[in-house]
């Protein structure tokens, strides 16, 4: 069961990762966009990027979910299964 959580927790990790370079990214280049009066990156960032990024999301809000819905069991509680 651990291994699973750790797998969940590198998803999430990742994709959270992923997604906040993304958002930097994407608002950087937005605003460089309207700077520049360059409409078209506008358009290129919407239809390119951002579809990524959704995924991404998508990704880190599932993995996150799963990893709040069991916690691991406290240090506490396992010394006290280990010593009886």
């Amino acid at each position: 069961m651990q291994q699973l959580r750790r797998a969940v927790q590198a998803v999430f990790v990742i994709t959270l990762g992923l997604l906040l370079a993304g958002g930097v990214l994407f608002v950087a280049g937005q605003a460089l966009g309207l700077v520049v009066g360059q409409g078209s990156w506008l358009t290129f960032l919407n239809e390119f990027f951002k579809p990524g990024m959704c995924i991404a999301a998508s990704v880190c809000a599932v993995a996150g979910f799963l990893l709040s819905y069991k916690s691991p069991q406290r240090a506490d509680v396992k010394q006290e299964a280990t010593t009886r």
